[in-house]
């Protein structure tokens, strides 16, 4: 571990003797000290708004390059509270100007003013502020140049008006907002951005090609701010949630009153370390989410992600991000970049067992307090903290008649550094991440299902490898520790992406007397930031002791890997095309014992025509290789030749009816198969509402399922254990069902709805027949019998006949899910950064008639069953000190 980090840092050192010849657009522009008072009305009628405005805007589509079909005139001034940004934007055709009503941050197609600002003129982040002609907002933070994050919600206003000639636009945000280091004469970087959306014309006041790279180190240079001194940041949001809960429980249960109607208080805190550091606090966080997880069906050994949806955890997450930045593609195959922090680990439902007649099982681990620095030393230095603790949490049991409390999860505190520093002006830079869990343990129980501490470390990078930027190498390496219990670190030794007890592994082979386990996850990728042709390549190891999971979101371990994606991309129209791009790829994977577990090649097909419809096509082709997770921690299995071809297709987006449309066909070398089909339908009828259903259909016919592993010692050829397959029929039938209901700006109304059914047929069990094979022993074949035993739902099988090894059963393993989902969420902006949420949140399950699907019948066994209904309303309200 200790060489591949002096490797990395090697490389960026010697990369970063050459000097940068970056600095960024000449363009200069001014602001204006406003000094009489603006009434924020979208009408233009201040005297600042007289001066010499900004007009030199060029079309980047459909013409790049081409002057605007419409003219349009931007002034920027401030005061001492206040950046002020108002712009004319004249139309032709006023008639068609699309002033649709939107959620806040939902970017809808419409006649659109975005106004980029790099407060800390560092070339490389930044904020943006859009709004439409209907006076829907929208705003976001700009990353590693040509990324953005809508995730941020800043505190300011806009109003515009449409008029005879045009429309008006009007922003007033305060600079409490934004991360600037102060300055007696400060110099920002800036951009402006118009979009038509009849046109499908978007216009830019600095337009950087589509064949360059990169966006915010492109801006040009704002002018003019002096003498600003903003007053000390202090801002405080309390907040209010009343909760009612109608679910499905057992009339005996003694703790269903108890937990039916819930009042929370807390509030979060917002401090301003100068004008370039934030300091976020928690108090008894919220950190109950308002939008429902989809469901889904995970036959995998796999954890499945759900994207983080928790605002103190979402704003700024981007600084934490690790070894993604420099390079404006990471592409993964198999392998990706480690997600070291993973924040939907803190305040995780509590890991502890809780049996009883009743239980009393909380949903979360309870926050006590979190705090979070975040922002930048100075334009080239970034830093992040956080630190939260969640509280020793217990549930209560109910075993005759008599209580019981049981603690389900310990104190636990959760800490992440982060930090990078840039050079010659963005061509190079190095950065560092320390991550740490560590609990207090105080049951047995807890101590042998988790980790007593577990810290990560990693540096990452990258470096240009030329003046004109069009080659970069970015690099990252970290290494792991994990300590805890015998107990706990056999069970850690047993994880899918592990593995140790493979029985037939060779390197990294499970020891039940460790209590700690190390490990390093590095890679090196190569890339072509710009131009048409395109070039990426990467070369990652994991080792097997890697873990960062206590923290972290893990699926990857013991693992070597490599690929080369090539391509071209035509960004100019021809006689059918607006713009194509074709790319090819080739990826390889190796475990360390120098098994090949991935092999496959891959091409992606992209075409937009002169109407605005898009197609989209990829095509993947495996070789042979091992599997090292079919059996579930037992011996490996030689994998069949696969392909799989994916097709979708998009309409005019502009248009009061779009659709979309995808396939895709899979199959492999055994006669397994695989489709599914799925359309999206989005309908606008006027400016306030949009529909959109989605319904898909899936089909998968798996040769080799896994279904469960029996110990066995006359199992000789497969090392003392039966390793049990079937062959899978999988349908999956779900349906995606929104409304977007807009009265105005700041207030509206969403519906989502889910449905989902999934039923699994399994047929024909057997057993492996040897390692590092695909072949089977079919049960009911070559002496082996099975029964299915009805009342028990369960099969009954002799591997061997008359032989010597004893009968096994096996549960059936069919199954019918079904699943609906939903809520719908009223929400008012009573005043800027103060929200009224009303919130309904539906949803039922149904299991019956597992392996049979009748649609019909199934249906109503999902409508006929018992829901949960959660009704809540939400209050919070913004101070600014």
């Amino acid at each position: 571990m200790k060489n591949s980090f002096t490797i990395l840092l090697l490389i960026l050192f010697c990369t970063s003797i050459y000097p940068s010849n970056k600095i960024g657009n000449q363009e200069k522009v001014k602001a204006n000290r406003i000094d009489t008072k603006i009434i924020l009305d979208g009408k233009l009628l201040e005297n600042s708004w007289n001066l010499p405005a900004m007009e030199q805007f060029t079309q980047r589509d459909p013409k790049e390059g081409n002057p605007p079909t419409e003219r349009t005139q931007v002034w920027v001034g401030y005061d001492d509270e206040y950046v002020y940004v108002a712009a004319k934007l004249h139309d032709s055709n006023p008639s068609e100007i699309d002033a649709s009503l939107a959620r806040r941050d939902n970017w809808i197609d419409s006649d659109w003013f975005v106004f980029y600002v790099d407060p800390y003129f560092d070339r490389r982040t930044g904020y943006y502020f859009g709004v439409n002609a209907g006076g829907s907002l929208t705003d976001g933070t700009l990353y590693n140049d040509s990324w953005n994050d809508d995730s941020w919600d800043g505190i300011w206003e806009a109003k515009t008006n449409v008029m005879e000639d045009g429309w008006c636009v009007e922003m007033r945000i305060p600079f409490s907002q934004l991360r600037f280091k102060e300055s007696d004469d400060m110099k920002w970087g800036i951009n402006f951005q118009r979009s038509i959306k009849r046109n499908n014309e978007e216009d830019y006041f600095i337009m950087v090609p589509k064949e360059e790279s990169g966006f915010v180190s492109h801006f040009a240079t704002l002018e003019g701010l002096k003498g600003i001194q903003p007053k000390q940041r202090i801002e405080v949001l309390p907040y209010l949630v009343q909760k009612a809960q109608y679910l499905r429980h057992d009339s005996g249960d003694p703790f269903y009153k108890g937990n039916q109607y819930k009042t929370t208080l807390g509030a979060d805190l917002k401090l301003g370390i100068g004008t370039n550091l934030n300091v976020d606090v928690t108090i008894n966080p919220d950190f109950g989410q308002v939008e429902v997880d989809p469901a889904v069906v995970n036959l995998s050994a796999f954890e499945t992600f759900f994207p983080e949806k928790r605002p103190f955890f979402i704003e700024g997450s981007n600084i934490f991000s690790f070894a993604s930045g420099g390079a404006n593609n990471n592409w993964g195959f198999n392998f990706g970049n480690p997600t070291l922090f993973y924040s939907r680990r803190i305040g995780r439902s509590p890991q502890g067992n809780l049996e009883g007649d009743y239980v009393d099982y909380p949903n979360e681990s309870r926050i006590l307090g979190a705090a979070k620095l975040s922002g930048k030393i100075d334009e080239t230095w970034s830093i992040g903290a956080l630190s939260a603790v969640t509280e020793r949490t217990y549930g209560t049991s109910s075993l005759g008649g008599v209580l019981s409390d049981i603690e389900v999860e310990p104190l636990t505190h959760y800490g992440v550094f982060r930090t990078r520093k840039e050079m010659n002006d963005g061509k190079q830079a190095v950065g560092m991440i320390f991550t740490s869990v560590n609990r207090d343990l105080r049951t047995q129980e807890l101590t042998d299902i988790l980790s007593k501490q577990a810290y990560t470390f990693g540096v990452d990078g990258w470096s240009f490898l030329d003046d004109e930027e069009e080659y970069i190498i970015t690099a990252y390496a970290v290494g792991s520790y994990v300590s805890g219990s015998k107990e706990f670190m056999q069970n850690l030794q047993q994880e899918p992406y592990r593995y140790y007890q493979r029985p037939d592994k060779k390197v990294a082979k499970y020891d039940e007397s460790r209590t700690s386990l190390t490990g390093l996850y590095s890679r090196v990728q190569l890339n072509k930031q710009k131009g048409n042709f395109y070039v990426n390549s990467a070369l990652g190891i994991v080792t097997p002791g890697f873990d960062y999971n206590d923290l972290g979101f893990q699926w990857n371990a013991d693992k070597i890997n490599a690929h080369l994606v090539m391509g071209y991309r035509w960004y100019e129209p021809d006689s059918i095309f607006r713009r194509k791009w074709i790319y090819a790829a080739h990826a390889q994977s190796y475990n360390f014992d120098g098994d090949n577990i991935s092999s496959f090649f891959m091409t992606f097909m992209n075409f937009q025509f002169l109407n605005y419809w898009g197609l989209n096509m990829q095509g993947w082709h495996s070789l042979p290789t091992l599997n090292q997770s079919a059996t579930r921690g037992g011996p490996l299995v030689k994998e069949p030749v696969e392909y799989e071809i994916y097709v979708s297709g998009y309409t005019d987006s502009r248009k009061e009816l779009t659709s979309e449309l995808d396939f895709s066909i899979a199959g492999d070398a055994i006669g397994g198969s695989a489709y599914s089909i799925g359309y999206d339908l989005l309908w606008k009828p006027n400016s306030q509402i949009n529909v959109s259903v989605g319904p898909s259909y899936s089909f998968r016919n798996n040769r080799n399922q896994w279904v469960t592993n029996i110990e066995d010692d006359f199992a000789v050829n497969t090392f003392g254990n039966r390793y049990i397959f079937a062959e899978l029929k999988q349908e999956t039938f779900s349906g995606n069902i929104r409304l977007n209901w807009t009265f105005s700006p700041t207030l509206s109304l969403q519906l989502y709805f889910q449905p989902l059914l999934a039923i699994g047929d399994y047929t024909n069990l057997k057993e492996l027949a040897k390692p590092s094979s695909a072949e089977y022993n079919r049960y009911g074949e070559n002496g082996s019998t099975i029964e299915y035993d009805v009342s028990n739902e369960e099969y009954r099988i002799d591997p061997d006949g008359n032989g010597a090894a004893s009968e096994i059963s096996v549960s059936n393993p069919n199954f019918n899910f079904k699943s609906l989902r939903g809520n719908v969420i009223l929400r008012w902006e009573v005043d800027p950064g103060s929200i009224l949420y009303f919130v309904w949140s539906h949803d039922k399950v149904n299991f019956d008639d597992p392996g049979e699907l009748k649609f019909g019948r199934d249906f109503g066994n999902l409508w006929n069953s018992e829901p949960n209904n959660i009704f809540l309303v939400k209050f919070s309200y913004w101070f600014n000190m």
